[in-house]
């Protein structure tokens, strides 16, 4: 009994001592950020927050982190605001408790990435990364093999419900293959909604040259990706040729040298298994006739 209480003592100073307030030494309080906030730098630090922090921090403004002691804050609390840029990036920097160190995992230029994003909720500071329900959109793509071009024309629905152009809007394009699709390029629509894309004279095909090609509107938008079977733009895959010319035995240039010198090989060691048998049947005789 005696041995649980001391257990339970122990996990409860440690505890309390975890939930005391996390000071920053002062010469890092008032740190300027290097990193400029723009809308850019919030986006990568939106996607570095989804990979390292929201596990355990959970999504932005639901309050859904890991019940943890104490528990990980919302990045949009008072708790997490009230602190200082300098603030945010020494303790996302070292850590402490359940909370781990990104000085090894994350660059320098990262970390304040990460704090830029943070200060996207700050009520000091303008939002640039507005979350917006994801709209109703439609994507049609066809590809113009003798031009190596894909075609692309994207809408999507407004708020009285009608399908639109839609402009000035990234769309990625990429080349299925065995292990998911390879990202190969982006292109950007006009103010109509279209936009071509140039496929790469390097892309690689099947071995006659076929791709099939998807194109992804991205993350913001409900809507299927289109996919473009077995289209003739990419480069034939190449395939490893043993012998050339389907040349197998031959005196010219057409032979492999790993070829001739296995064949070489393998008459050497022939005429040597005869000529030591020849030999033993020599010396038997040679013994035969000393009796």
């Amino acid at each position: 009994m005696k041995i649980k209480l001391l257990v339970v003592a122990i996990l409860f100073l440690a505890q309390q001592g975890m939930a005391q307030e996390w000071l920053v030494p002062e010469d890092q309080k008032n740190i300027e950020n290097p990193s400029e906030y723009n809308l850019a730098n919030v986006k990568k630090g939106k996607d570095l927050y989804l990979l390292n922090c929201k596990s355990c921090h959970g999504d932005a403004g639901k309050n859904n982190g890991l019940p943890l002691v104490p528990p990980p804050p919302d990045v949009t609390s008072d708790q997490m605001q009230a602190n200082t840029e300098g603030e945010l990036f020494y303790k996302i920097t070292h850590g402490r408790g359940g909370m781990p160190q990104f000085e090894t995992t994350l660059s320098e230029d990262d970390r304040w990435r990460l704090v830029n994003y943070i200060r996207n909720y700050s009520p000091d500071t303008e939002a640039l990364l507005v979350e917006e329900p994801p709209k109703k959109a439609k994507v049609l793509a066809s590809v113009n093999e003798a031009e190596r071009v894909v075609e692309v024309f994207a809408e999507y629905q407004n708020k009285d419900s009608v399908y639109v152009a839609l402009a000035e809007t990234p769309i990625t394009i990429g080349a299925q293959k065995a292990f998911g699709t390879l990202p190969i390029g982006e292109v950007l629509t006009n103010n109509e909604g279209r936009a071509e894309y140039a496929i790469p004279e390097t892309l690689i095909g099947d071995e006659q040259g076929m791709v099939t090609l998807v194109i992804d509107l991205g993350e913001g938008f409900i809507t299927e990706d289109v996919v473009l079977d077995a289209s003739k733009v990419g480069q034939p895959k190449p395939t490893p040729v043993l012998i050339k010319e389907e040349v197998l035995w031959s005196t010219n240039d057409n032979i492999q040298t790993w070829l001739l010198l296995s064949y070489l090989a393998a008459v050497l060691g022939a005429w040597g298994t005869i000529g030591y048998v020849v030999f033993q049947i020599f010396k038997i005789s040679r013994a035969g006739k000393e009796e």
